[in-house]
């Protein structure tokens, strides 16, 4: 109960720093004019401060810092320097600190592509002091436990193409925060569930302010923002990173047991950024370009093409990913390549009846 009483405060904590913080960032992006530029993948118009994302980080970890310090305060343990979750939190903070860094400096003033691949790896490395990196590939591909000269390889690309994966679906209003909204939520309230204090103050964190910045980025006229890279790939690292978190628990932890199937929970969860990205780059690069070539070949161009507005693109997108999700819980009693073909089988369809339909309205 004190868990959940610790969290519901951290997360109106965030979202009363974030309503406070958020409009003093766009004031100063307006007078220092740092807005977002329009090129061929931008689907916005007008002057648009971009760094919205520079609030996540410090809220995080004001909220966590403030709501552990209330906790020792009444008399209840937050942790011991020993602690498992003590040092993964640490982890999780000197990944986040230097995908900050990348960030600021990416939206400030742009950054190489194979810079900011440096700062991820590095980032990713936070996997092996905390030990969550994959020592088991639950039966994908018929392969169980692994070693770690597998497991910490495999771990560390998954980290950085979840992260680049919600960099990338960051292409219009609401987006990356509606989905990462759903994402934490969920994976935050196993944590809760579970009774872990510091990630489910994390997670009630950073929802508290990413609340807050759905709204100005979905609806806001004056104080409209970007989270811009600094935001997006934030969110991508605290995503995988507390997956990866709550994957290492299962085998520990019986409250999880009502999870038969996690791997496929969490495909389910993060389906729709990991395949659009997945799909894209497979796509570009039989075409002969770069993963990273300048095009609109993502899902929410599909939906933009359609007529959709941002908003309601970004509702159909969210419900998409809600669909996948309550499919793959539905679904986890079967082999779990037996779902992820489902899933992918599913997708692939998905994308060939929007291109359909694109197609035909272009003809008309």
């Amino acid at each position: 109960m004190s868990v959940m009483l610790f969290s519901a405060g951290a997360l109106l904590f965030s979202v009363f720093v974030g309503y406070l913080y958020l409009p003093r960032i766009i004031l100063i992006a307006k007078k220092k004019r740092l807005f977002d530029t329009v090129n061929v993948r931008k689907v916005h118009r007008g002057f648009v401060p971009r760094i919205g994302g520079i609030a996540f980080f410090p809220i995080i970890l004001l909220t966590l810092t403030i709501f552990t310090i209330i906790r020792c305060c009444v008399g209840i343990p937050a942790f011991t320097l020993s602690s498992r979750f003590f040092i993964d939190v640490l982890c999780l903070l000197y990944g986040l600190t230097i995908i900050f860094i990348i960030g600021v400096a990416d939206d400030l003033a742009g950054v190489r592509y194979k810079i900011k691949f440096l700062f991820q790896f590095f980032a990713a490395l936070s996997v092996i002091p905390s030990r969550l990196w994959l020592h088991d590939f639950y039966g994908i591909m018929g392969i169980h436990e692994v070693s770690p000269l597998v497991g910490i390889p495999v771990t560390i690309l998954i980290v950085m193409f979840v992260i680049n994966a919600y960099n990338l679906i960051d292409g219009i209003d609401g987006l990356c925060a509606g989905l990462s909204l759903m994402a934490i939520g969920f994976i935050g309230g196993l944590f809760l569930y579970c009774g872990y204090f510091f990630f489910g103050v994390i997670a009630a964190g950073i929802m508290g302010v990413l609340a807050v910045f759905f709204i100005f980025n979905i609806s806001g006229k004056k104080y409209k923002v970007f989270m811009g890279d600094t935001g997006s790939l934030t969110l991508g690292f605290i995503i995988i990173f507390m997956c990866l978190e709550m994957l290492s628990l299962f085998p520990h932890n019986d409250v999880l047991r009502i999870i038969k199937n996690p791997v496929a929970v969490f495909a389910g969860l993060l389906f729709v950024p990991v395949f659009d990205t997945f799909r894209v780059f497979t796509v570009r690069i039989s075409c002969g370009f770069s993963p990273f070539y300048p095009d609109k070949r993502h899902i929410h161009h599909k939906f933009l093409e359609l007529g959709f507005t941002h908003a309601s693109a970004t509702l159909a997108i969210m419900a998409t990913q809600l669909i996948f999700f309550i499919m793959n819980v539905l679904l986890q009693q079967l082999n779990v390549n037996a779902i992820l073909a489902i899933d992918i089988t599913l997708g692939l369809i998905y994308i060939y009846m929007l291109d359909n339909i694109c197609s035909k309205r272009k003809l008309n």
